[in-house]
C-alpha cells in the first residue's frame, strides 16, 4: 500500500526528462559525444558532453567542454568546463541550465 512501487506499477510510467538524459549519457562509448545548446542567459556556448577516451575505471569518465559558436557550429576552441564520474551529475547540470539537444 505504501512504500516503493514494485517493477510492475512502473512500467506504464513514462521515464522523467533526467533518467532519459541519463541513459544517453551513459551510453556513450569512449570518445562519443552529445551536444547541447544552453538557455540564452547562460550564453552563447554550445555544450558537448564526451565520454572520456582515456578512461581506465578510475577517475572521471564524462569532460563537459564548453565550445564557443562559429557560424552556428561548435568552434575549433574549446575548454574542459569540468569533469564528472556519473551521468547524472552531468544530466541533472543539463537540465538545470536548460539544455536543448543541438541539431
Amino acid at each position: 500500500m505504501f512504500g516503493k512501487k514494485t517493477g510492475a506499477e512502473e512500467k506504464g510510467k513514462p521515464q522523467s526528462p533526467l533518467a532519459i538524459l541519463i541513459e544517453k549519457i551513459d551510453q556513450l562509448a569512449p570518445g562519443q559525444q552529445l551536444m547541447y545548446r544552453l538557455a540564452e542567459m547562460y550564453g552563447p556556448e554550445i555544450i558537448i558532453v564526451e565520454a572520456k577516451k582515456d578512461y581506465a575505471g578510475k577517475g572521471p569518465k564524462f569532460a563537459v567542454i564548453g565550445a564557443p559558436p562559429v557560424d552556428g557550429k561548435p568552434g575549433p576552441k574549446r575548454n574542459t568546463i569540468w569533469e564528472a564520474g556519473k551521468a547524472k551529475a552531468v544530466a541533472s547540470w543539463l537540465l538545470g541550465r536548460d539544455a536543448q539537444p543541438y541539431a
